[in-house]
């Protein structure tokens, strides 16, 4: 029984190195569409806020 459970444990670990390695492949990613595009994230999120609140003022 422990040898199972130290195989899962394993394969556990194993999954969340690979999950690990695809967000940091993920972020990589998007740093990158980020310079191509020529803004960032941040400039993203305020302008999203921006038309949520003349959204709302419309209403």
């Amino acid at each position: 029984m422990s040898s199972n459970l130290l195989r899962v444990v394993q394969e556990q670990q194993e999954t969340i190195e690979k999950q690990s390695r695809l967000i940091a492949d993920l972020i990589a990613t998007l740093e990158s569409w980020e310079q191509t595009a020529g803004y960032d994230g941040e400039e993203l999120k305020e302008r999203a806020e921006n038309l949520q609140l003349r959204e709302r003022q419309d209403l």
